[in-house]
């Protein structure tokens, strides 16, 4: 699917939602136009999917034009090029997305119930998106993204062999296909802010190498 297609599902998706009778209208911004996908080049080898564009500063929210905000230097575009030069791979071939594209008038964290009652048509178009690129890498950027898709019981320590103390014993896993609604494998990640803490500041490279051995 093109940018502008998915573009223009997810502002279908985000009017019917807000039509239905059972969804208070404050939950979704109408104000703001979903967010498109960042690509730089159609040969994409590594995908990234957040959540949501809903920062929690509401002021700057009409700034944000694609997903990420990959479009902009910042504090998760270096993080998300950290990744890309520990797998070898281009920036320009990356692809980046969000499960919503489309604002919420609070940041959805608040109310997670929201985004469980919201995920069926977004999922659905994630998968159309998504399955353009069948040998990209897939990554996920936070625990909430991870538990949308396969179980408010999974951690993203979990996949990176968590210890007691903020240790790792180095078994490193993805999340399989057959354990999540995306129906692709996936590596999941820590958003950007969860790297102030010590136990993925300090495995996040090991996590990295094993991603890049585990894809070839």
């Amino acid at each position: 699917m093109k940018p502008s297609e998915v573009f223009l599902r997810s502002l279908d998706i985000r009017n019917n939602l807000i039509k239905e009778i059972d969804i208070k209208g404050d939950m979704i911004d109408d104000r703001l136009l979903p967010v498109l996908p960042y690509r730089i080049s159609n040969k994409v080898s590594l995908i990234f999917i957040g959540q949501d564009p809903t920062v929690k500063n509401s002021n700057s929210r009409h700034s944000i034009e694609y997903a990420l905000n990959l479009d902009k230097n910042g504090s998760l575009k270096t993080y998300i090029m950290k990744i890309c030069v520990g797998l070898d791979i281009s920036f320009e071939n990356i692809y980046a997305t969000n499960i919503f594209k489309y604002f919420y008038t609070k940041p959805p964290a608040q109310t997670i119930h929201v985004l469980k009652a919201h995920l069926e048509p977004s999922l659905e178009l994630l998968k159309e998106e998504l399955a353009v690129y069948l040998n990209a890498v897939i990554i996920t950027l936070g625990e909430p993204v991870l538990q949308l898709l396969a179980g408010d019981d999974v951690y993203v320590r979990n996949f990176w062999g968590y210890q007691k103390k903020n240790k790792t014993d180095g078994v490193f896993k993805r999340c399989e296909a057959k354990d999540n609604k995306l129906g692709r494998s996936f590596y999941p990640f820590p958003h950007q802010p969860s790297l102030g803490k010590e136990f993925y500041a300090n495995t996040l490279d090991d996590y990295i190498k094993f991603v890049k051995n585990d894809r070839k």
